[in-house]
């Protein structure tokens, strides 16, 4: 479809900086990027500027501005249209002419709309003038929200019966029960009637990034568990992908630089009630790669202001992790002291960590002190400060065995920062902490020093093992001598699914190949690396190389049951079983789907290259084959760039997960 909703799923998933900086060299200067204009001779001062914030570019010599699309057709020499199918393509987005289910689906989502909307307007009669909102009107005044909350965040409250609400808006709004379960605010028992999802609860719009209301988050009132509820995934929601607060805290994240990362919705709702705008939570989740993407568009300064105590410590944690691994970062060759090139990844951010007072949410905070909360955000903890106070206060740090621990914690932390003068700095910091030399420190931190760029692990952890892949034959076990990793749970699924609907479907064997040759055009090293054939795609399992192979030359066409039976044993049986145990959506899904999986496996296959380059780079003395091989490096890491992390699977809902997690 070609509609204005898809042109902004393109704009929301797509960076421009990322895709101008893919030909046009871009340097960072303030919160902007500038380069050599692409569109006219400019070669003395760079006149063309991008804006991360505005999503645009502007070049003040020729004037050429606009957007992701103009860009596109601009420097490519083509129309919209072929604009829009480029950026379609690059973004994992498929554009089909728009059918029946197409205008039903929309229909659909502008009704669910409607009725979160007409639900708001009930919970906040409810909570401001019912005499039933007694109690609920006594909690919001104890936790100090005010008039200008309730009003701004919509703040309501559900009664504490059966069905007051599904009543109100089947028989007084005349929507249809089925909607209203549809829209998550209601469910529907065996025996077919209904009852309210939200009951007995203060509850807090969710509205997405304009301000539409998607989805509810309720308070319980007493001691009823659990404490926070919130709307299930709908048509209009997913609480992974959406920031409470965001549509009313995005111009703040962007005139201020930076975004602060709170617990929860009444956090989000003093901070901005005290007039501190730039302030954002997650819905009950740690940090994903969706909520990574969207703060990167707006800022690179984030500070994560979760609770003190063991489940916020370990929260911080994981939402550290998450921003390192999905933050835009460049790769930093770095010597080590045994003359071995080692592989750093620095993230292009600022991330720190704002300490709260024991015990003290950030509502209390402010009703003791106001003027705290600036302090706070001043002094905030840079991430391996905050690694240091925390993976070692459970330590004592005169005994020999957490003096280990301490190092088994924070060495390999140290070892992965790429600027020398900071690591440095922690190495220093270590040494005095710990009371050992300095020399004798490094000499230690050199055993953990990795040959080649690989992923920090979770602080406090042992390095994960990559999971075998989901099947492989006896006559081809995974080789680790070389740098190749095994394919990890994720991309194995990635690849049944993908085999799977490639069978069933000659529009997306099409499209898989198309995209898998598209992806790869740009870069020419790379190539030499990276096949852009389908069976590339299987090359971590045998059997399903050879099932995709057989099908092939069988002709897919042919009778499946003819041709399962031409199949040798063991591969008739792994078909069999992914035709069991693989369930497809529904149709008009499929293909997007399919496209999510091919990403997923191309980023795997890149990463194993991205590993193995580096170790052959710092093992070469030829110059010649050093240049070729940096030339390669560079041009996998833009490939990987390209392949923008896909929207979370609505069918493999646990895929996207760990597939942003690897």
């Amino acid at each position: 479809m070609t509609n204005n909703s898809v042109i902004e799923q393109i704009k929301d998933r797509i960076d421009i900086v990322e895709l101008i900086a893919a030909k046009v060299q871009l340097r960072k200067t303030g919160r902007s990027f500038v380069g050599f204009c692409p569109f006219h001779a400019n070669t003395r001062t760079p006149a063309f500027t991008v804006y991360p914030e505005s999503q645009s570019f502007h070049c003040f010599g020729c004037k050429a501005s606009g957007t992701a699309f103009d860009y596109v057709m601009r420097s490519e020499g083509i129309e919209f249209r072929e604009a829009l199918e480029l950026l379609a393509q690059r973004t994992g987005i498929e554009l089909t002419p728009r059918t029946a289910q197409d205008d039903e689906r929309d229909h659909v989502a502008e009704r669910l709309g409607e009725i979160n909307a007409a639900a708001a307007r009930y919970f906040q009669h409810m909570l401001v003038k019912s005499p039933h909102g007694a109690d609920a009107r006594a909690y919001v005044a104890k936790r100090l929200i005010n008039d200008w909350s309730l009003e701004h965040f919509q703040i309501g409250y559900a009664l504490d019966e059966r069905t007051r609400l599904f009543d109100y808006l089947t028989v007084k709004q005349n929507y249809a029960a089925d909607e209203v379960v549809a829209a998550g605010l209601a469910i529907r028992r065996d025996d077919g009637s209904h009852y309210d999802r939200f009951r007995g609860r203060v509850m807090f719009p969710i509205r997405s990034a304009k301000g539409l209301i998607i989805a509810y988050g309720g308070r319980a009132m007493g001691d009823v568990q659990p404490k926070y509820l919130n709307s299930p995934q709908t048509l209009l929601f997913d609480k992974s992908a959406v920031l409470y607060g965001l549509d009313m805290a995005r111009e703040a994240i962007r005139s201020q630089d930076a975004v602060v990362v709170v617990e929860g919705y009444v956090d989000v709702i003093a901070l901005h009630q005290h007039g501190f705008r730039n302030v954002v939570a997650p819905l009950g989740t740690a940090l994903t790669a969706e909520h990574v993407h969207i703060i990167k568009k707006l800022t690179k300064n984030i500070y994560l202001a979760l609770d003190a105590d063991t489940a916020g410590i370990k929260a911080t944690i994981k939402g550290l992790q998450t921003l390192n691994d999905n933050l835009d970062a460049t790769l930093v060759p770095v010597p080590t002291p045994s003359g071995v090139l080692s592989w750093s990844r620095t993230v292009e951010a600022t991330i720190r960590i704002i300490e709260l007072p024991d015990g003290q949410d950030p509502d209390e905070l402010l009703a003791n002190d106001e003027s705290l909360w600036p302090k706070l955000v001043e002094t905030a903890l840079p991430a391996m400060d905050f690694y240091f106070q925390v993976l070692t206060r459970d330590l004592d740090l005169d005994q020999l065995p957490d003096k280990r621990s301490a190092l088994d914690r924070l060495g390999p932390l140290i070892v992965q920062i790429g600027n020398q003068l900071e690591q440095t700095h922690y190495v220093q910091q270590l040494a005095h902490l710990l009371g050992v030399d300095e020399t004798i420190l490094r000499r230690e931190l050199r055993r953990q020093a990795p040959t080649s760029r690989t992923k920090p692990t979770a602080p406090n952890v042992r390095p994960e093992q990559p999971a075998p892949p989901a099947s492989r034959s006896a006559a081809s076990p995974r080789s680790v001598g070389d740098g190749t990793l095994g394919t990890t749970t994720v991309a194995a699924r990635a690849a049944e699914y993908l085999l799977v609907c490639m069978l069933n479907n000659s529009e997306i064997r099409e499209a898989v190949q198309h995209k898998l040759i598209a992806d790869l055009q740009d870069f020419p090293h790379a190539q030499e690396c990276i096949a852009s054939d389908v069976d590339s795609l299987f090359a971590e399992d045998d059997e399903l190389r050879e099932i995709w192979r057989a099908r092939n030359a069988f002709g897919h066409d042919g009778d499946v049951l003819q041709w399962l039976a031409t199949l040798p044993e063991p591969l008739r049986h792994r078909a069999e079983h992914l035709g069991r145990s693989v369930e497809l959506p529904k149709e008009y899904l499929v293909s997007s789907e399919a496209m999510e999986c091919v990403t997923i496996v191309q980023r795997e296959i890149a990463k194993r290259w991205n590993t193995r380059l580096p170790r052959m780079l710092a093992s070469t003395v030829d110059d010649a084959e050093a240049d070729t091989l940096y030339a390669r490096v560079a041009d996998i890491q833009q490939y990987l760039n390209r392949l923008i992390t896909p929207k979370r699977s609505s069918t493999f809902d646990d895929l996207h997960t760990r597939h942003s997690n690897t």
